[in-house]
């Protein structure tokens, strides 16, 4: 792979605002901070919660403490009442009025799907990279960054907050795509219990309970013998969570997490069999049997205070992971055990220089924990001769530093930097004590954002920054040779840098809601995970220059006010991420990415308890499979309708129909190619669901 050349030009933040201060800083930092937005909408910007400072609308309540650090760029929410009265058994589903997310179902349920945010993340599948996952604020993840997202049940949690570029470093360092945060506890705490229960096509079968108060304890089990043949899959899950007051200036929160997923992987099928016989798999997935058991157990306490000189919190997790993955012959089984702590400190302060208002940010984050890897052959779905073993230890720390400014009473200027130190070092073991790396890096990267609202219905925000990822160990070690003789194999990689321009409005009028937002990305050294011609893993490399840049918006309409509620609601994601002049490939578009998703949903509710919703799903085409873009497969545009009705107030009776028209599609593929040599014989390409009914309850107690 070649190298290339960065462009340069401004893209966007939405923002939404209401208090003069409001564009200063994301709202979904702050659970409760009155009324929710509209599910895929964008949340206002305000000052964190640890700012002393009283709103103009004296009607709403004050924020609650968080003290996670602030962030200058765009970000969304979605609460646990976007969910009520739907489906939601995939990270898909529950993500889809988002924008500016993609994600794409692999072999359609919980499992690892193809997630990404402004591109970063395309290609880093089965495991996911590109993307922090976060539960208050710390990573559930690998010491590197790798997650599995089939260990991450959203519905146990009340809110997840989007964030989406690099502007957002202070949260968390070294990812360049952004970040999805989990709320462990409900914002209120007002005691309640909820049941809820689904089941529909193929199996599914879906339970929750949920009991909220002083502290909250969620639990869930999820199974379904799925739309494909060699595809059922099982899943439970638990989180707890409480707070202590332990003084009128601190508090303490205390959380845990478990989860347990076993599915198996009915693999990728080629084009014409997955547009002939989509629920089929092919002879080799009914030789070697690909399956995938993980699990997580996590625990994480937070102390959090106020004084007059400023606010602090502290925070610490431990997590230890295990997964065993059977992969089809030619990559053997992965047998993997890790344990990763992680912490944060924060601190916070507002004062006044040469009569201009400052709020400080200082924010430290540290990730350590090592891996131990064995690797083994499939002999027939069973564990064959060791053929590689290999530990590894990594270790991140960062220090992030921000200020933002009141130049007026309208406009703030936002400027910060985050410092970040990391190893990366993997050594070998018996069979295999040739395996080695090592990778150091330091980094300084700067971030600023200029914040306008001239008045309560509207916002605009312009920014750039800077940001780095360093490669995960699944980037880094790659299987080579051929069964039965396989090894593995380094690819020294070093990490990928972003330079990001942003620029973007938001606000409302009457009964519309708009945000949009347009960035354009200079990319150096992306690392590029690749598949050969049958659609197998080959190893990842770093490309020369790349460019990325799109565009977000979401929009919410009420049609009808008052008894009878019409609402439209509607999200858009436009990616175009290519080489840039690249020696081998020139400007093709880098492979896996939709050039266009989106989602449009029109919802009426009754008076009397009932609700009624169509709601369309689009992925545009064509798509390309191979970096030289000599294999594309096309778009889809999916219809989905569903039904509540509401007898009682505590009861909720719901049912859902996904691909009502039953229409045929590719859902994603198993990885990318470099070049497509045979593209009628490539199996990469994994069949979407075909039409499937679901019937459920919410029962409030």
């Amino acid at each position: 792979m070649s190298r290339c050349s960065p462009p340069s030009h401004p893209g966007g933040l939405p923002i939404r605002g209401g208090w003069r201060w409001l564009p200063l800083l994301g709202l979904t930092l702050l659970p409760g901070f009155g009324a929710e937005p509209p599910a895929g909408t964008e949340a206002p910007y305000v000052l964190p919660p640890w700012i002393i400072a009283e709103p103009s609308d004296h009607s709403r309540p004050p924020a609650r403490g968080d003290y996670f650090a602030s962030t200058l760029g765009p970000s969304s929410v979605v609460t646990a009442a976007d969910w009520s009265g739907r489906g939601v058994t995939t990270l898909a589903e529950a993500l889809r009025g988002t924008p500016g997310v993609m994600l794409q179902e692999s072999f359609g349920g919980f499992e690892p799907p193809r997630l990404a945010i402004r591109g970063s993340g395309l290609n880093s599948a089965p495991t996911s990279r590109g993307v922090a996952l976060l539960v208050d604020g710390l990573p559930l993840a690998r010491a590197d960054g790798a997650f599995n997202s089939s260990l991450f049940d959203p519905g146990l949690f009340p809110r997840i907050e989007i964030y989406r570029g690099t502007l957002h470093m202070a949260l968390t360092p070294a990812v360049l795509g952004g970040v999805l945060n989990a709320d462990a506890l409900a914002p209120d705490g007002a005691p309640a219990v909820l049941l809820r229960a689904e089941g529909g096509d193929h199996g599914l079968f879906h339970a929750q309970v949920t009991a909220t108060g002083p502290a909250q304890a969620a639990a869930s089990f999820q199974a379904s013998d799925g739309w494909r043949g060699h595809s059922g899959q099982e899943r439970s899950a638990l989180s707890l969570a409480t707070r202590r007051t332990l003084s009128p200036a601190a508090l303490l929160e205390v959380s845990a997490y478990a989860a347990k997923a076993d599915y198996d992987v009915p693999g990728p099928l080629t084009l014409a069999a997955a547009t002939a016989s989509p629920d089929s798999v092919s002879a080799a997935v009914l030789r070697d049997q690909p399956r995938r058991s993980s699990s997580v157990v996590r625990a994480a306490a937070q102390l959090k205070t106020t004084a007059a000189s400023g606010n602090f919190a502290a925070g610490l997790a431990g997590q230890q992971f295990r997964d065993d993955f059977y992969q089809l012959q030619p990559n053997g089984e992965t047998d993997l055990d890790a344990g990763v702590l992680t912490g944060h400190a924060t601190f916070s302060r507002r004062l006044t220089l040469a009569d201009t208002e400052h709020q400080l940010l200082a924010r430290a984050t540290f990730t350590t924990g090592t891996d131990q890897i064995d690797r083994y052959l499939n002999v027939l779905s069973q564990r064959g001769a060791a053929f590689a073993a290999y530990d590894t230890r990594a270790n991140t720390v960062a220090l992030s530093v921000e200020d933002v400014a009141w130049l007026r009473p309208t406009l703030a200027l936002g400027a910060g930097f985050t410092a970040l130190h990391g190893r990366r070092d993997l050594t070998g073991r018996t069979p295999s004590p040739g395996l080695r790396s090592s990778l150091a890096f330091d980094d300084l990267s700067p971030r600023a954002a200029l914040l306008w609202s001239p008045d309560t219905r509207l916002s605009v925000h312009a920014g750039v920054s800077r940001s780095i990822e360093p490669p995960t160990f699944d980037d880094v070690v790659a299987v080579s040779g051929t069964y039965p003789n396989l090894t593995a194999a380094v690819h020294p990689l070093t990490p990928q840098s972003a330079v990001t321009y942003e620029i973007g409005a938001g606000g409302s009028a009457g009964p519309f809601g708009w945000n949009l937002t347009a960035y354009r990305a200079a990319w150096r050294g992306e690392i590029l995970l690749l598949a050969d011609a049958a659609g197998l893993p080959r190893g990842a490399i770093n490309a020369g220059r790349t460019r990325h840049e799109g565009l977000e918006s979401s929009l919410s309409w009420r049609l009808l006010e008052g008894p009878h509620q019409l609402t439209l609601t509607a999200t858009s994601t436009i990616g175009h991420y290519t080489f840039d002049d690249d020696a081998v490939y020139g400007n093709n578009r880098i492979a896996g990415a939709p050039p266009h998703t989106g989602s449009a949903e029109l919802r009426y509710e009754h008076p009397a308890g009932l609700l009624l919703a169509v709601e369309s799903t689009w992925v545009g085409g064509p798509i390309p499979v191979d970096n030289a873009n000599r294999l594309t497969y096309g778009g889809n545009v999916l219809w989905q309708v569903r039904g509540g009705w509401r007898p009682v107030p505590r009861l909720l009776v719901f049912a859902t129909v996904r691909n009502v028209f039953d229409r045929p599609h590719i859902a994603s593929t198993a990885g990318v190619l470099d070049v497509a040599r045979n593209p009628a014989a490539t199996s990469i390409f994994l069949p979407g669901s075909g039409r499937n009914f679901i019937l459920g309850f919410e029962w409030k107690l």
